[in-house]
């Protein structure tokens, strides 16, 4: 393999190693007594903030708007009320919640503002 094109995989393959991982995946129901995984934590953290962002919305929200957000914030308690995590995952994770608060935010404001149902 020529120089250049070693070097070209070689910087490939380290980008892909460094990409940031944003997998979200809603952990089931539980009591607490399982450890969430780092997807499952992701989820939680990331739609707490989705969640909170839109709360101050819902007191001039429509009852469609009002029923999905509450509908969400009960998913959220069912799944990620009591919940053990590892330090380095929540550590982790919070990095990311700091570098994509906006968004987060936006996405949950977003995501009520359409939910009227007819």
């Amino acid at each position: 393999m020529p120089r250049h094109a070693a070097a070209v995989l070689g910087l490939l393959l380290g980008l892909a190693a460094c990409e940031e991982d944003f997998t979200e995946t809603k952990p089931p129901e539980h009591d607490g007594n399982r450890s969430l995984s780092r997807a499952e934590l992701r989820w939680c953290m990331f739609n707490d903030i989705r969640i909170e962002a839109a709360r101050a919305d819902m007191r001039t929200a429509k009852q469609g708007q009002v029923q999905a957000f509450n509908a969400a914030a009960a998913e959220w308690n069912a799944s990620c009320r009591r919940y053990r995590h590892a330090r380095s995952d929540r550590d982790s994770i919070q990095r990311q919640v700091d570098a994509r608060r906006q968004l987060l935010e936006n996405e949950g404001r977003a995501r009520f503002a359409i939910a009227e149902v007819p």
